[in-house]
C-alpha cells in the first residue's frame, strides 16, 4: 500500500541589499559650516525564510542613515534619498533572483506600503530631509514580499543602490 502525502512548499531565504552612495557639491558637503564629510550607511531588508504558502506577505525593514562625521556643532544640509530599481530594473515590481528564478517584492516609504520608494520617476517617490540642527537622521525602508510565489529553493537577492543628493 502506498500512502501519498501532499508536498509542502519549501522555504527560500530572501533579502535586498542596500548599498549607500552620497553625491553633492564640495560646498554642500559640510555639516555646520565645517569641512565635515557626510557619511551614508544602509542596512539591508532581510525577509528571512519565505513560505510561498503563507497567507500574508512577508515584511521586513531596513534603514538608511545620514550622519555628519564630526557631530559637535554639526547640522545636516537638506538632501534627498533615492533608491534604485534594483538588478532587474523596474519600480512597478522589484524582483529578487536566484539563477533564473524570480520573486516579486517592493520597497516603500511608509509602513502602510502606499508609496514605492525609488528615484522619483512614476510610480516611485524619493524621501527628503530639510536642514535642521541634527547631525544624524535615519529613514526606515519598508519591504514587502508578495504571497503565493512558488519558486525553486535557494537564496534570492537583489541589489539596491541608495543615492543621497545634497
Amino acid at each position: 500500500m502506498t500512502i501519498l502525502r501532499p508536498r509542502l512548499p519549501g522555504y527560500v531565504l530572501c533579502f535586498a541589499l542596500l548599498a549607500a552612495l552620497a553625491s553633492g557639491s564640495a560646498s554642500a558637503a559640510t555639516c555646520g559650516g565645517l569641512p565635515n564629510p557626510i557619511l551614508v550607511t544602509a542596512t539591508g531588508v532581510a525577509f528571512g525564510l519565505y513560505s510561498p504558502g503563507a497567507n500574508a506577505p512577508a515584511r521586513s525593514n531596513g534603514t538608511v542613515t545620514v550622519t555628519c562625521t564630526i557631530t559637535i556643532g554639526a547640522t545636516l544640509p537638506s538632501f534627498t534619498i533615492a533608491l534604485s530599481a534594483g538588478t532587474y530594473g523596474t519600480f512597478t515590481q522589484r524582483k529578487m533572483g536566484f539563477g533564473t528564478a524570480r520573486l516579486n517584492y517592493n520597497l516603500y516609504t511608509t509602513d502602510a506600503l502606499g508609496t514605492i520608494w525609488g528615484d522619483g520617476t512614476t510610480p516611485s517617490a524619493t524621501q527628503s530631509y530639510t536642514a535642521s540642527a541634527l547631525a544624524l537622521t535615519s529613514f526606515t525602508v519598508y519591504g514587502s514580499l508578495a504571497i503565493h510565489q512558488f519558486a525553486s529553493l535557494g537564496v534570492f537577492a537583489d541589489g539596491i543602490t541608495v543615492t543621497v543628493t545634497y
